[in-house]
């Protein structure tokens, strides 16, 4: 299920004849959407004067909120967070968190924030607004200040993947360090010596880790610096990947491309083709995901699996137990890293005689 983005973000009076949203009173009290939303809904959290400035905004100009705001019963849904809702990880993560929320008779309301700060923030005032019971926030960018504030207006509240804010707040993610390490492991031992890092710009922490893992490789099979770089991608795109490719050709080409997902490794494999460079034999390309592509195209593409569905599992057991023990919200957080799998076919060179190998 999808927000209708302009209820999330604007907070559009639906109660009467007016075109007054929560935006214009923002702007009129000279406050933030965030603060007319907690006015709204829990108004015990703002400052006096400040809930006072809000509420006369809201008398003067007729401002009624939507039924459900600002008291009744909090509905039975909780929210998801995602940079792009048609991500096959999103999907499979959103399936996953379905999963257990069906259990419990809670829907689950599915919002895209484009990968943005400033999207995520209304996204999460959004939710808020809609009285979400809780909130799974699948991100990379959340800032340790966004998420103390979640955490001081008592709203659970899970993240999935690593942030700045995550070794302070309740999170599950998947260890992208040991995923590279176990790749670049498996290539060095193909015989492969020069990587490439493909991965997709803004990305900082999955790229750290998943460098770390190369490193780590490199040590136990105490092999030196191979020349070893990272490109960015102008997106995690198919199309990023194709593109990415003029900067593969144009300098010194490495013996393998490690790409932080599936989609980059299949457009990059596509244009090295198109351009007559033999995948693997003149170049390796292997991906992280394990999308479902993976195992029909032509080499089959050696990848990584992350347990996207599991993941959502976890998230939303996580979040369900905040949600019935508020108590929890003030213990030690909680933070849950599962390990992804390497599926070995035959982009990357390995000739063995069977279809897949699991790690």
């Amino acid at each position: 299920m999808l927000f209708d983005m302009k209820l999330v973000t604007m907070g559009e009076n639906r109660t009467g004849g007016g075109a007054m949203n929560v935006r214009e009173i923002a702007k009129l009290a000279n406050v933030s959407i965030a603060t007319v939303s907690r006015v709204i809904n829990r108004p015990e959290v703002v400052l006096p004067e400040t809930r006072e400035q809000v509420l006369a905004v809201m008398r003067k100009v007729g401002y009624s909120p939507a039924p459900h705001a600002g008291g009744g019963t909090q509905p039975k849904a909780v929210g998801l967070l995602v940079p792009d809702a048609e991500d096959y990880l999103a999907i499979r993560l959103m399936a996953g968190i379905e999963s257990v929320a069906a259990r419990r008779e809670h829907a689950v309301y599915l919002c895209s924030t484009k990968g943005g700060t400033d999207r995520e923030r209304q996204a999460i005032a959004g939710a808020l607004e809609q009285r979400m019971r809780g909130l799974v926030i699948y991100t990379n960018t959340l800032s340790a200040e966004d998420a103390a504030d979640l955490q001081r207006r008592r709203v659970p509240f899970v993240l999935v993947g690593r942030s700045e804010a995550a070794p302070r707040h309740n999170a599950c993610y998947i260890n992208y360090e040991e995923g590279g390490y176990r790749m670049v492991r498996h290539l060095l031992e193909l015989g492969h010596q020069k990587f490439l890092l493909l991965c997709e710009a803004g990305s900082p922490n999955i790229e750290a880790r998943m460098w770390e893992g190369l490193c780590r490789a490199r040590r136990e099979l105490m092999t030196g610096p191979g020349g070893d770089r990272v490109l960015h991608a102008e997106g995690g795109s198919i199309r990023a990947g194709y593109d990415a490719a003029r900067e593969v050709l144009a300098g010194e080409r490495p013996d393998a491309v490690f790409a932080s997902s599936d989609e980059l490794a299949l457009g990059l494999m596509k244009a090295l083709q198109e351009n007559g460079v033999g995948v693997p034999g003149q170049i390796a390309v292997t991906g992280f995901t394990d999308s479902p592509v993976a195992g029909v195209v032509t080499p089959e593409l050696t990848t990584v699996e992350q347990p996207t569905h599991r993941l959502g599992m976890v998230a939303a057991r996580m979040l369900f137990d905040l949600i019935d023990d508020e108590s929890l919200l003030d213990g030690t957080p909680q933070e849950i890293v599962l390990l992804p799998k390497l599926k070995v076919r035959n982009s990357c060179g390995n000739r063995k005689p069977i279809n897949t190998l699991f790690e």
